[in-house]
């Protein structure tokens, strides 16, 4: 992918050219005359071998100019990503948006659509197969905070439960410093080697960085961990305009290029090339009511304006959005996530994260993310254009047909409807309302509680005996690597088998 070139920039654009080279500018003179803290002593080391200023008393590090520009440059634009059987599976950065499940949420809604409870284990495993059987959702997430998991356990128990219930790529990450080379562990046991998962990348890691202006140990040491072991990484921005960033948008911006170029850095001086994703989560402080909505127009407005700078660095990206703050499956609900995923999309946003979220992703709805799943479709159906051949534009057939003709007896009707239109709806009504009536008058949310049921009671892509074997037994020396007891890993396989 070009490297600060203009031509190729999103559709949907909040920054012109002028502002992007400004902005790049501003970002450059803050990295090399205030710096970042990295709050650990092995990127010190690195980056200070790499030529930047490191005050080790402050763990500030200052960036030459020169250095970025050599990292952005050897940043790759897009890599490849694999399935759980090692088969290829996409080319991220390849120009298509993708989407997966919103991540870390500690509550769900259940299918009654009004009550809000801890998340657990059976949550996650239902909602990683519904992930799995949805043509839209592409890649699966930690999407769900288990509470039978202890919290010396981090991440895993969530790669532990996904792996076994879906072969679509996982998009995790960590909340401790020895999360990644735990999950090195894990990945494995299920793919078979550790060349396997050096070469054949199974998993994104989101690594997000304290705002303002911090990599904090764990961030900083799950980089380090992470190129270390050739896992791909998801750099996340989260700061809040208005508390951990700037009021204005284009001050939260810069905050955001300049915290993305640091970790960037870090990690092109330790392994030119390695993958590298350009992320963020946008959110900002509502000063009337004291919340942080993470679908606000200005968060989508962020979402482009960010989007346009890591384009600009040839770089693929990555965001929040296709989820709500609404605390229900209601309007504002609906029309967040479409807004939101649209824009996205609009923005050339690869990576989407975020369906079936719900109050500042605190939330998940597995039913919800059955609806998304269909909305998404139709962003997919936007993406692929307009077929424009002489087939499509069918100039013969409108001779043929004439004035006051019908096109449904038609041959190439036949033939090519399924090309020019949408099928892939699992919960949406497109029917007349007498249809509708006769075949129950079912909502959007019952389509969507019947498919999820469905699944419930389907075994979708067990791992197998002997990869659940060597995944147990990997997931037990990992326990024990936290320092839990070997009662309290017996009970968290007992509940995820309970499941």
């Amino acid at each position: 992918m070009d490297k600060f070139k203009f031509d190729t920039l999103p559709q949907l654009r909040v920054l012109n050219d002028d502002q992007i080279k400004e902005m790049h500018e501003k970002a450059m003179d803050v990295l090399e005359n205030l710096g970042i803290i990295f709050a650990y002593d092995r990127a010190l080391d690195v980056l200070e071998e790499a030529g930047c200023t490191v005050d080790r008393e402050t763990q500030k590090v200052k960036f030459p100019r020169e250095l970025v520009k050599k990292c952005i440059e050897s940043a790759p634009g897009s890599f490849d990503l694999y399935d759980r059987e090692g088969n290829f599976y996409c080319t991220f950065g390849d120009g298509k948006t993708r989407f997966n499940p919103g991540s870390s949420a500690s509550n769900v809604l259940e299918s009654d659509g009004e009550t809000v409870r801890l998340s657990n284990v059976k949550d996650l495993k239902l909602l990683t197969k519904v992930a799995q059987s949805l043509p839209h959702i592409d890649f699966v997430s930690s999407s769900i905070v288990c509470e039978e998991a202890p919290g010396e356990l981090g991440s895993q128990y969530l790669y532990y439960t996904e792996m076994q219930n879906s072969t679509k790529p996982i998009i995790g990450g960590s909340t401790d410093v020895e999360g990644v080379p735990r999950t090195f562990k894990l990945l494995k046991a299920v793919l078979g080697s550790e060349e396997n998962v050096r070469t054949k990348p199974y998993t994104i890691f989101d690594i997000c960085v304290t705002s303002p202006l911090k990599w904090s140990t764990i961030g900083a040491r799950n980089i380090m961990d992470c190129v270390d072991m050739d896992i791909p990484i998801e750099l996340i921005s989260a700061q809040i305009a208005g508390a951990t960033g700037p009021i204005s948008l284009a001050g939260c911006i810069l905050e955001h290029t300049v915290e993305l170029l640091s970790g960037l850095v870090l990690i092109q001086v330790m392994k030119p090339g390695h993958p590298t994703v350009y992320g963020g989560a946008p959110c900002i402080f509502n000063m009337k009511t004291m919340y942080t909505p993470m679908e606000a127009m200005e968060c989508s407005m962020m979402t482009a304006g960010y989007a346009s700078m890591g384009k600009y660095y040839g770089l693929p990206v990555h965001t929040y959005a296709a989820m709500s703050d609404s605390k229900y499956i209601d309007y504002q609900a609906g029309s967040e996530s479409a807004r939101s995923g649209l824009m996205a999309y609009l923005a050339d946003v690869d990576n989407v994260s975020g369906a079936g979220g719900l109050n500042v992703i605190a939330e998940m709805s597995i039913e919800k993310l059955v609806i998304d799943n269909d909305f998404i479709g139709t962003v997919k159906h936007l993406e692929k254009g307009i077929r424009f051949d002489e087939e499509s534009l069918a100039a013969d057939l409108l001779l043929k047909v004439g004035s006051g003709g019908n096109f449904l007896n038609q041959k190439h009707t036949l033939k090519n409807y399924k090309k020019e239109q949408n099928y892939s709806n699992i919960t949406m009504n497109y029917e007349e309302r007498a249809n509708w009536n006769k075949a129950g008058n079912w909502s959007v949310s019952d389509k969507a509680r019947d498919y999820v049921k469905k699944i419930a009671e389907q075994d979708i892509c067990p791992l197998g005996e002997e990869r659940t074997k060597a995944l147990n037994e990997a997931f037990i020396e990992v326990c024990q690597d936290c320092g839990l007891t070997k009662e309290t890993t017996e009970e968290l396989i007992k509940k995820y088998n309970e499941a």
